[in-house]
């Protein structure tokens, strides 16, 4: 495979890096990979991409025909990690930094590629290619002249992560957090905690630095099996130290390396909600600042990052204050979006929740501690969305309950309420933010 390897990439070369996976998408002179999926099989497109202008096709189905324009490699997936793999040890200059964790990695992504990008020319993973596609796909997409590239690495198994070190070589690393997501597939916590913290045991292994939170217990605990570390979160113990300010509706923070320095900060005020971005905004300054980027570019560049793709978005609709937070949800960052709308100052508060996928045998006790949770904090109307829920509903009889989200839209219309503070969070298959673009 190693001699294919470098004749991939001399082909890679010699057409400036230009490549596809999708024969949508062919561009003439492309190098197409013939991935293989579930319900998909790229060989049988080798033909059809030839025919759009491909300039060389690698291809794991000998059946499917060869010709000199043909590449044969026992596995294209594989080909393709190893291409990336071998196109990031080309780049000897190029720091990279690897993200990951259960909630927080694509915003923490995103911070620090508006820090670090106001300093160093800096690529991150586009959207959420976060997997054993993505990645690769991300590294080979990025622009030659690239100094620093923050790359996301996420996982929905044990194991998942150290193969993504192994494909984008970080020299530093960050595990945003770890909590209960893909119960289905990883099995336990345990699981979980293991495998976000292979990002922490690769740098350990290559001598690489990792950037931990000094407040997650569980995170604190792994990591004095690492050499050195550099922390960072509100104690005074901590290298980079923080402390949050104002979290009633957009954070508010202050931030240095040192807690003298600290509160003697400027203080940001960003455009983020949630007291749990905290942890995020003071992840991507540490990091930023420890590669030299100039304080003061830091902080303008996290103070004017707007999210965005349904992640902490803040609108004002129908005259009403909502947070659409509704890409994805775990039992973790539910209980944190719970508590944080418990906090903000408002006559009205308004939770809609659809249900949380992926969590295999524990999804019934998970939907009905959230559900506790909600009553606990005596949010003042709470609407679900979904039969997990559903299946609770007489145990909850101040709460309204709705099968589907075309239910709920029917029955409860965002403009029902005025002045109300409106928290919108489900499962990606939920589809919650048609809630608030249909209204």
């Amino acid at each position: 495979m190693k001699d294919t390897i470098s004749t991939l990439y001399e082909h890679f070369q010699a057409q400036s890096g230009a490549f596809t996976t999708d024969t949508r998408n062919i561009k003439a002179g492309d190098l197409f990979f013939a991935l293989k999926g579930p319900s998909f099989n790229g060989n049988l497109f080798a033909e059809r991409a030839l025919e759009q202008g491909a300039s060389w096709v690698v291809i794991d189905e000998p059946q499917v025909g060869l010709t000199d324009r043909f590449i044969l490699v026992d596995d294209v997936l594989e080909a393709l990690q190893q291409l990336a793999a071998h196109h990031r040890r080309q780049l000897p200059g190029l720091k990279v930094i690897g993200v990951t964790g259960s909630n927080g990695k694509t915003t923490t992504k995103e911070l620090l590629k508006v820090a670090i990008g106001s300093h160093y020319r800096c690529w991150a993973t586009p959207g959420n290619l976060n997997n054993h596609i993505g990645v690769p796909l991300t590294l080979l997409r990025m622009p030659l002249d690239t100094e620093v590239a923050v790359i996301e690495m996420g996982a929905n198994h044990p194991g998942e992560v150290m193969p993504l070190c192994e494909i984008a070589q970080p020299d530093f690393g960050v595990v945003t957090s770890v909590g209960k997501e893909h119960l289905e597939g990883f099995g336990s916590l345990e699981a979980i905690i293991e495998t976000e913290c292979e990002l922490y045991k690769y740098l350990a292994q290559t001598g690489g630095q990792a950037f931990v939170h000094y407040e997650n217990t569980d995170l604190m605990a792994y990591t004095v099996k690492l050499r050195s570390a550099i922390y960072y979160g509100e104690d005074k113990e901590a290298d980079c130290v923080g402390r949050l300010l104002d979290s009633d509706w957009q954070l508010r923070f202050q931030w240095e390396n040192s807690y003298r320095l600290m509160l003697r900060a400027p203080q940001i005020e960003t455009r983020l909600y949630g007291r749990y971005n905290f942890v995020n905004l003071l992840a991507a300054a540490c990091i930023a600042r420890h590669l030299s980027v100039p304080y003061h570019k830091i902080n303008e560049a996290l103070a004017s990052y707007e999210p965005a793709n349904n992640r902490s978005q803040l609108l004002e609709l129908h005259g009403n204050r909502i947070i659409l937070d509704a890409y994805n949800a775990n039992p973790h960052s539910m209980q944190a979006a719970v508590e944080n709308l418990a906090g903000i100052r408002s006559n009205k508060r308004v939770a809609i929740f659809g249900d949380m996928f992926e969590l295999g045998d524990a999804a019934e006790a998970e939907h009905l501690a959230l559900l506790s949770l909600l009553q606990e904090k005596g949010i003042e109307e709470v609407l679900l969305c979904g039969p997990l829920f559903g299946a609770h509903a007489a145990a909850f009889p101040a709460f309204r309950f709705y099968g589907d989200l075309a239910s709920l839209q029917a029955a409860e219309p965002i403009n029902r309420w005025q002045e109300a503070v409106v928290l919108v969070k489900g499962s990606r298959g939920m589809a919650m933010e048609n809630y608030v673009t249909l209204a």
